[in-house]
């Protein structure tokens, strides 16, 4: 199979939603996907199949710290390596501006996705109680951006 990973255009915002919707119970309103498409389009990252969106990662910096604000890939394309290209794109483009430091938040008892980041680089920095509208905790991952070059290549 052959998937394509380029930046974000607004008109993939239907796909973006799409894909939030097929991979959580509390999707973001596609409200603030195309906000974040609007904002962060240079570190916004898509994956598309045959032009159907399958995947999307999408970051915002400030001056030191780089934050991922969210990962996803339908689960009927999982398992492809897609999750490690968008992510990579992200962290390679948080990189390219300089930022030092790379954080996210994920579900505590999202034991897959935990793997999947600390594959990537990113490890245990604190934890957040009650931070998803179910009350779910979240960890709260961090590598350095420094570092990003050496994971990816």
């Amino acid at each position: 199979m052959s998937y394509v990973t380029r930046r974000v255009e607004a008109s993939d915002a239907p796909g973006v939603y799409a894909v939030e919707k097929a991979c959580f119970n509390d999707p973001y309103p596609s409200a603030l996907l195309s906000d974040l498409i609007d904002k962060d389009q240079d570190s916004f990252f898509v994956a598309s199949y045959h032009g159907e969106i399958v995947g999307y990662a999408v970051a915002s910096a400030n001056a030191m710290e780089g934050h991922v604000v969210s990962v996803a890939v339908d689960p009927r394309h999982r398992r492809r390596r897609i999750g490690t290209a968008l992510l990579s794109a992200v962290t390679t483009k948080l990189a390219e501006k300089g930022i030092r430091r790379i954080r996210l938040e994920v579900r505590k008892g999202n034991a897959g996705a935990i793997t999947f980041y600390d594959q990537m680089g990113y490890r245990p920095f604190s934890e957040i109680r009650h931070y998803y509208p179910d009350g779910e905790d979240a960890l709260v991952l961090a590598r350095s951006a420094e570092s990003c070059t050496s994971v990816l290549q």
